[in-house]
C-alpha cells in the first residue's frame, strides 16, 4: 500500500485531466491515504472538486516548499530529443552558414579580416544562444516552443530565467568536458529521474514539462 507522502509525490507529477478522472472514482472507492493526498494535490492545483468530495478534509500544508516543488508531469523524451536537436540547428548551423558562405565567397583564398569576423559572429551567436535560449519569453528555446515544451522553475513555478538558462548550461558544459561519462550523464538522468530533471535542472531549481501542463496558479 502506498503512504500518503508517495500519493502525493505520484498525484504532484500527474496531469490535471488524469487528477478529475480520478475525482470521478469518488472518494469512498479509494483509500484514506489516496483521498487525503488527491484532495490536496487537486484543491492546491485550485481545480474544481465534485460534490462528493466537499466534506473530504485537508489535514497537511501540501505546499510548493515541500514535496510539492515537483508539480508537473515528465516531459515525454521524444519532443524533448527533437527539440535538443532543434536548438542545435539554431546556434550551430549558423557556425556552419558562416563557413559556407566564407568559403563560397572564396575568402579562405583571399585572406583578410571578413572571414575571421563572420566565423566569430557565429560563435558569439552559438555561445549566446546556448546559454541563453530556455530563458526567453515563456521559457521557451525555439526548439522547445516547436515541441510545446518549456521550462519552468520548480520552487517560484515561473518560467525559467536568463540566469536559470544559463547556470543550466554552465552544468551541461562542465559536465561535459569529462570524457564519455559526462557526455552520458546528462542523458542518464533525462531518462531515469521520476520528472526528467538533469543535473542543470537541479541545480537551477527547474524542470521541462509540457506547455499545455503548465498552469500559473500552482
Amino acid at each position: 500500500m502506498y503512504t500518503a507522502d508517495a500519493l502525493r509525490e505520484r498525484y504532484a507529477r500527474t496531469s490535471d485531466a488524469d487528477l478529475i478522472a480520478l475525482l470521478e472514482v469518488g472518494p469512498e472507492n479509494l483509500t484514506a491515504e489516496s483521498r487525503q493526498a488527491l484532495a490536496e494535490e487537486v484543491r492546491r492545483r485550485e481545480l474544481k472538486l465534485p460534490p462528493s468530495w466537499a466534506g473530504v478534509p485537508v489535514t497537511s500544508s501540501y505546499t510548493q516548499g515541500g514535496i510539492g516543488q515537483r508539480t508537473y508531469p515528465k516531459a515525454p523524451n521524444g519532443p524533448r530529443f527533437l527539440a535538443y536537436l532543434l536548438d542545435g540547428l539554431v546556434s550551430f548551423g549558423a557556425i556552419a552558414v558562416a563557413g559556407a558562405l566564407v568559403g563560397l565567397s572564396g575568402f579562405f583564398n583571399g585572406g583578410g579580416a571578413v572571414p575571421f569576423l563572420m566565423i566569430s559572429a557565429a560563435v558569439l551567436w552559438a555561445i549566446y544562444y546556448n546559454f541563453t535560449k530556455d530563458g526567453r519569453e515563456g521559457g521557451q528555446s525555439v526548439g522547445k516552443a516547436a515541441m510545446d515544451l518549456m521550462v519552468v522553475n520548480t520552487k517560484t513555478n515561473q518560467p525559467c530565467s536568463m540566469g536559470e538558462s544559463a547556470l543550466r548550461a554552465v552544468v551541461l558544459f562542465a559536465v561535459n568536458l569529462i570524457p564519455v561519462v559526462g557526455w552520458l550523464l546528462e542523458p542518464i538522468f533525462v531518462l531515469s529521474d521520476p520528472d526528467g530533471r538533469r543535473l542543470g535542472d537541479k541545480a537551477a531549481d527547474t524542470q521541462v514539462i509540457r506547455t499545455s501542463d503548465y498552469s500559473s496558479r500552482r
